[in-house]
């Protein structure tokens, strides 16, 4: 098994208000097939902290950030050598021995590609409540999966990217200073999920 990587990133910061940070990698893995081996992925993020602007007077908020990203990651699969077809040996036929197909090989397996855009907001309150938001949307296409195949074809297993799964949430996590002292701190949180999966559609793809 071999991989091979390639990374760039950039980052900006401004005035400690505006911040953005983009990076880019294109990855290969040889346990891809050879008419797919390469995958592109990104991010983007920006975020603006609001409080510290001149004309944002509210004395009760300390501290004020919008967040915002977009991104895509890669996933490989867990099998050495799915995109070949292997056999396995050990069987036999008539007291002979043998050879049987295990698995058939698929030259068009490629990435499994996962991209999420997410949307947050991150604030103090009266200098002792701290409220984060998060809302996120993550679409995930060519899902890697170990296909059953009837043993009636002589295989027994057939890696293919079979469909597309959708799934968006939001969180909360909120925490309270009880106590606020210089040589220790009292203080208690607590967090709220809300997540929802769907799948979209399984093999054939759209492009077979």
């Amino acid at each position: 098994e071999m991989s091979a990587s390639l990374v760039g990133s950039e980052m900006c910061i401004r005035d400690s208000k505006y911040l953005a940070q983009f990076s880019i990698r294109t990855d290969g893995a040889s346990n891809f097939g050879e008419n797919d081996r390469y995958g592109t992925f990104f991010s983007l993020s920006g975020g603006w902290v609001i409080s510290r602007e001149k004309f944002f007077q509210v004395d009760w908020i300390n501290h004020l950030k919008f967040r915002l990203s977009y991104g895509s990651v890669g996933a490989r699969p867990s099998s050495l050598y799915p995109q070949y077809a292997l056999y396995s040996i050990g069987g036999g036929y008539n007291s002979m021995p043998g050879a049987m197909m295990s698995q058939i090989g698929n030259k068009d397996l490629t990435w499994e590609k996962t991209y999420t855009l997410g949307v947050g907001v991150d604030a103090v309150l009266f200098d002792r409540i701290t409220l984060n938001l998060d809302y996120y949307k993550k679409k995930t296409t060519d899902l890697l999966y170990n296909v059953p195949v009837s043993g009636v074809t002589g295989w027994s297993i057939n890696y293919k990217n079979i469909g597309e799964v959708s799934n968006h949430g939001f969180e909360m996590t909120l925490g309270v200073d009880i106590l606020k002292r210089t040589d220790w701190d009292w203080n208690i949180s607590a967090n709220l999920a809300l997540n929802r999966n769907c799948l979209l559609y399984t093999s054939p793809s759209p492009r077979d």
